[in-house]
């Protein structure tokens, strides 16, 4: 059996899943007439507390959504470096919506009202010539940075800068269910400040398509026009809308299972020397095997022909992610070929030299 760790978004829905799939009810939703579609607005955007919602293909469509509706050409947005609307998607941001990035740059991510006060003085604020910052985004959990939580109370000081110098606030929340089950935090602590927050349905919560979007009506509707702009309006959506509702309705409490396996597996790679665990207390292990000699890319090579998938996660680091589909009896399984896997090409590293 082949043990896929590489991201959340590789999962197979659940039998009920695939039932509440096939029985879905549904209509045109280019008219707006698929009820599956308009329920999962409706469910999601109570659960969140906001005025309305937008059900969309995917977190990436969700971001560049609302970087649109948020700016104007020549407009700046200020986020870190290592978040994913920059890490991945920052062409697609400055082809679709023309603006400017100012980043700061933290080894942890977590950047604070003293590095946007430091992004603001870096231009001329009073001249025209310049871009002037129209949204603030923070990343929740944060992908690039191994699932860590970004802290409410440091979240809310951040976004009420962004008050003061009239700036829209932007979640993105691809895995803010995360930070919520991980913290004990109730999911509206963390979105009640946002004026736009997006959410995955198709990453840990195991739905094979879309996203959700929440905030004013008036923004909603702003990102509705786009998506239609952007090609990602659709027919017949309920089937996926319907996925996305029962994950809604049956996979976030279980969240907490893929934290405690991600934390059994920190904990069973933790003793080796050769090759340190990291664990952020969420969803993702990482593991630096730069010491082997070899790129993160060439040991999944080696893992995966022994069974075991990882992602090359940057140029040290493997990263580990359970999901709905891993049990414990995977972590443990894959733990013992992660062990023997990096043992061998130590000693075979050892008997080169």
């Amino acid at each position: 059996m082949f043990i896929d760790l590489r991201s959340d978004t590789v999962t197979k829905p659940t039998e009920g899943m695939r039932k509440a799939i096939y029985q879905a009810e549904v209509g045109d939703e280019c008219f707006g007439e698929d009820p599956s579609v308009r329920a999962l607005e409706a469910f999601c955007a109570n659960y969140f507390q906001k005025e309305a919602a937008l059900f969309t293909t995917g977190g990436t469509l969700s971001n560049q959504l609302a970087i649109k509706s948020l700016t104007q050409p020549g407009d700046e947005i200020f986020l870190d470096a290592s978040y994913h609307i920059n890490y991945y998607e920052a062409a697609a941001t400055s082809a679709f919506s023309g603006v400017n990035f100012s980043l700061s740059s933290h080894e942890n991510g977590l950047f604070d009202v003293s590095d946007l006060e430091k992004l603001y003085a870096s231009r001329c604020r009073w001249n025209q010539n310049y871009a002037l910052p129209r949204v603030v985004v923070v990343e929740n959990t944060l992908g690039c940075k191994g699932g860590a939580i970004f802290p409410l109370a440091q979240m809310n000081e951040v976004f009420g800068y962004a008050k003061t110098i009239d700036a829209y606030r932007y979640l993105d929340g691809a895995r803010i269910l995360h930070a919520s089950i991980a913290s004990g935090i109730d999911v509206t602590s963390y979105t009640e400040n946002a004026d736009l927050m997006s959410m995955c349905l198709s990453k840990a919560l195991g739905a094979p398509v879309g996203s959700i979007m929440v905030g004013s009506k008036e923004l909603i509707q702003r990102a509705r026009k786009y998506r239609k702009w952007f090609g990602g309006d659709l027919h017949q959506a309920g089937m996926m809308a319907a996925a996305g509702l029962y994950a809604m309705h049956n996979n976030i409490e279980r969240l907490a299972e893929d934290h405690e396996h991600a934390a059994l597996l920190h904990r069973l790679l933790s003793d080796i020397d050769e090759t340190p665990a990291h664990y952020k207390g969420t969803n993702m292990v990482t593991l630096d095997v730069s010491s082997l000699g070899m790129t993160p890319m060439q040991f999944g090579t080696h893992l995966s022909q022994q069974g075991v998938a990882g992602l090359p996660y940057n140029a040290r680091e493997m990263r580990f992610m359970p999901h709905i589909n891993i049990s414990r009896a995977d972590i443990l399984k894959a733990a013992g070929i992660i062990k023997a896997t990096v043992r061998e090409l130590s000693s075979t590293r050892e008997a080169v030299k």
